[in-house]
């Protein structure tokens, strides 16, 4: 299980493995909120990975890859240290929501956090200050939550600065073809990390609360890829040769009611084109999707019943 710890010893020590839960703050009922973390030194002192995963706590597939990460990493190959962070968002992993129920705050929006905050600010300031403040890069492994799916992609942070050379040299070793350069987002982990000078790079795949071994294994894969990217392990790395880069632009549902979709995932759609309507109590249609540019479906909710708001469809716009 490890030790229960408020500071965590993070440094690198040969071959050293160990596993630890790391408090976050005291909770209502006087038990503790902790955060699992694992540490794994190799025979030399190198290169800082970090792996995150359950920043959001129906996004399963990362959880699972940094399980297996754990299983697999080689020590005795090994250069540097990797940390291991399975679940970073415990709360929200026992309840299987997007967000933290004890504060109802969605941690990704909140980084780089408050020492005196709420739980997830508390949360996030121990995990950008604490467990990556020294960093070489951070990978984040996200995906869809419980009610939708999507087409993998990779983030990073395109600023003219090295951090964004860095972060977009490891997306391109991680091995995913589509990747997505982002401006700085105020409360998302990539931000925090660049403006404290830290590369990252942040990856999607899979949805439905599920831990599909296709897209888990490819999660694997690409930590991998990018621990050859760092010389953390002597194998030469492989970068993607052909990248496509993306826009995003978000389709919310305009109304509540049912959502018929005229769709599928991986579609080339048109600016206006018709994506579906919703239909209110009586099968009544009330209004329409309609996509906002012309370019490719990379993500969708499955569920039919939505909330005025809730997002319904992603569409990727090519750059």
């Amino acid at each position: 299980m490890g030790q229960i710890l408020t500071a965590p010893d993070l440094q690198y020590h040969p071959f050293r493995r160990e596993r630890m839960h790391c408090v976050v703050a005291p909770l209502l009922d006087g038990t503790r909120l902790t955060i699992p973390i694992e540490i794994i030194c190799g025979a030399a002192d190198g290169p800082r990975l970090v792996v995150i995963a359950g920043v959001h706590g129906d996004e399963l597939e990362g959880v699972r890859a940094v399980q297996m990460l754990s299983a697999t990493i080689d020590q005795h190959r090994l250069s540097g240290t990797v940390l291991l962070i399975p679940v970073a968002n415990m709360a929200a992993f026992v309840s299987r929501t997007r967000r933290n129920p004890l504060d109802n705050m969605d941690l990704n929006r909140v980084f780089p956090g408050r020492p005196d905050g709420t739980i997830s600010e508390r949360l996030a300031y121990l995990i950008v200050y604490t467990l990556l403040a020294n960093a070489t890069l951070v990978v984040s492994l996200h995906g869809f939550g419980a009610l939708g799916t999507l087409m993998p992609w990779m983030e990073f942070v395109d600023i003219p600065a090295s951090i964004r050379q860095e972060s977009h040299a490891a997306a391109l070793a991680f091995g995913f073809p589509d990747l997505m350069p982002l401006p700085l987002l105020p409360g998302v982990l990539i931000t925090a990390l660049a403006q404290c000078g830290i590369p990252a790079i942040e990856g999607e795949i899979g949805g439905m609360g599920m831990i599909d071994p296709s897209n888990w294994r490819r999660y694997v894969t690409g930590v991998i890829q990018v621990m050859r990217h760092l010389r953390m392990i002597s194998d030469p790395p492989v970068y993607v040769a052909d990248p496509r880069y993306w826009g995003l632009h978000w389709i919310h549902a305009p109304a509540g009611g049912l959502f018929e979709r005229r769709f599928a995932l991986g579609d080339h759609v048109a600016s206006g084109q018709r994506l579906g309507f919703l239909l209110n109590p009586f099968g009544e249609e009330i209004d329409s999707v309609v996509a906002p540019c012309d370019g490719v479906v990379g993500a969708c909710q499955m569920a039919a019943s939505v909330h005025p708001g809730d997002p319904v469809a992603l569409v990727w716009s090519p750059l």
